[in-house]
């Protein structure tokens, strides 16, 4: 609970303190013939003493002075008038003065000693709840605004604002209250070493408002936090930056391998059987020169798939993926799928499980038919021969599934968290010398960029399986109210 001195006006409480001094001796009149003048006396200390403690020095100063000449008025000879006839009413006045003054002030004193005390404590709890915040952050936009609000209220001014320097101009990147229309502004600079920070600014009631000696020591302690917040910051960033180049580099070495790899493997095929062709030395039949012709055109494709793999990741990574969607029935587009990719996945057949009832959905069919195609053929890579492919469809109330379940080994326990990252492979080099490790990965963002997601996990009954989920649109909308769709194979 607040003390009344910081409820209530000085004015108020001066009032309150003569009014119960005059209240007091009201009463004493009236039971005159009944108290003896020395415990009026008491009493009117007992009211000083609790002016004091309730209202503070001044007021309690007031009462004792009021009730000195009060008693000296009308308790001590003569009655009615200022003055005493006699050494014994004059040490018993005298006394009295005394030992109210001392004691007002000795009552306002401790009064003043507790409210600075508890002003302390709560100084120290905001600090320390402050501390607590931003250090449980690093993110400048979600520290700032608190360091902000604190300021104002431990140091009592209307707004506060922190301004950041940035290419040579201060930009405020926070603030907290709303300055008074005449008020009057000071900034505290923000300092680490010989670098300017930025400043923080607190604002005043009046140009003639300034802080105290205890309010100005806490304003450079949360200026030093706010220094700490913006290095702490710095260091964070640079350890994003730096372990975002050691990233970077990693995989460009892991690009460069891999194109080294699987890039020069095709070529050196091309080559060679071009350079049969083309030699005099020994004379081809037709079927030997249509077996190098084939692998030419095999290679070649392969040789395309793979740079058309890598600039699918590239586009992908800088958020280039053009999209135009349409409205597609989901059961439909699954099974065209399945029927396009059957012929090219001959040893294993593709089983079809569709639910009933299933919604349309807003997507471009290129992608989703490249994403589901990526699976298939990833479970044809390392799902034994003859073994079947599933593709289950279902929905729930906003969402749409499909999975697409093989007969495989499995993914190995420490590669399912990974098996979505760029280059990864799950078989050894001899088993995925055709591809580069991207298929998934594209996968991954084709489906993102869908606002969907992606999961793998191992079968209960052997196998892995991949799961597609896409956010269902709000409510269907004909096809030519969105973008134009790309055209169904």
């Amino acid at each position: 609970m607040k003390p009344l001195t910081r409820l209530l006006p000085v004015g108020w409480r001066m009032f309150l303190s003569i009014g119960s001094v005059l209240l007091l001796t009201l009463l004493l009149l009236l039971l005159h013939a009944t108290i003896q003048d020395a415990t009026a006396s008491l009493l009117y200390l007992l009211v000083v003493l609790v002016n004091a403690t309730l209202f503070g020095a001044g007021p309690g100063l007031l009462a004792s002075i009021l009730a000195s000449l009060l008693l000296n008025y009308y308790f001590i000879t003569p009655a009615h008038a200022f003055g005493v006839t006699n050494l014994q009413d004059a040490l018993r006045l005298g006394t009295f003065m005394i030992v109210a003054l001392i004691a007002s002030s000795l009552a306002g004193r401790i009064r003043a000693d507790a409210t600075q005390a508890r002003q302390r404590a709560a100084d120290l709890a905001a600090l320390y709840d402050l501390s607590q915040a931003i250090g449980a952050e690093v993110a400048l936009e979600r520290i700032l605004p608190v360091v902000a609000r604190a300021t104002t209220e431990l140091l009592r001014v209307p707004a506060c604002r922190i301004l950041l320097r940035e290419d040579d101009a201060l930009v405020e990147r926070a603030g907290a209250g709303v300055p008074p229309h005449d008020s009057w502004l000071e900034d505290v600079p923000l300092r680490a070493g010989d670098r300017d920070l930025g400043v923080l600014r607190i604002f005043y009631e009046s140009p003639h408002t300034t802080l105290p000696a205890d309010r100005r020591a806490l304003l450079g302690t949360i200026a030093a936090q706010v220094v700490l917040v913006l290095e702490r910051a710095r260091l964070a960033q640079e350890a994003g930056n730096a372990r975002a180049l050691a990233e970077s580099d990693r995989l460009k070495s892991t690009l460069l391998n891999s194109v080294s790899h699987d890039l020069r493997t095709p070529l050196a095929i091309i080559k060679g059987a071009a350079t049969n062709l083309l030699s005099t030395d020994v004379q081809w039949d037709d079927a030997a020169r249509r077996d190098m012709l084939a692998t030419i055109d095999t290679e070649a494709d392969r040789l395309n798939r793979l740079v058309g793999e890598l600039l699918q990741m590239s586009r992908i990574e800088a958020g280039a993926i053009q999209q135009a969607r349409g409205w597609y029935d989901w059961g439909d587009l699954i099974a065209q799928i399945a029927a396009r990719i059957r012929p090219h996945l001959a040893s294993h057949p593709i089983e079809v499980e569709l639910a009933d009832d299933l919604p349309p959905v807003l997507i471009s069919y290129a992608q989703i038919d490249q994403a589901l195609t990526n699976l298939l053929e990833n479970a044809a890579r390392y799902a034994p021969p003859g073994s079947p492919i599933t593709l289950r469809a279902d929905a729930t109330a906003t969402a749409a599934r499909v999975t697409v379940l093989d007969r495989g080994p499995g993914i190995p326990p420490a590669m399912i968290d990974r098996i979505f990252d760029k280059f990864v492979r799950v078989a050894p080099p001899e088993r995925a010398a055709d591809g580069m490790g991207l298929g998934l990965a594209i996968c991954k963002g084709l489906i993102e960029a869908h606002g969907g997601t992606i999961r793998a996990y191992n079968r209960p009954d052997g196998g892995a399986a991949f799961e597609i989920t896409l956010p269902l649109a709000a409510a269907y909308q004909p096809i030519d109210s969105v973008a134009p769709a790309e055209t169904a194979p």
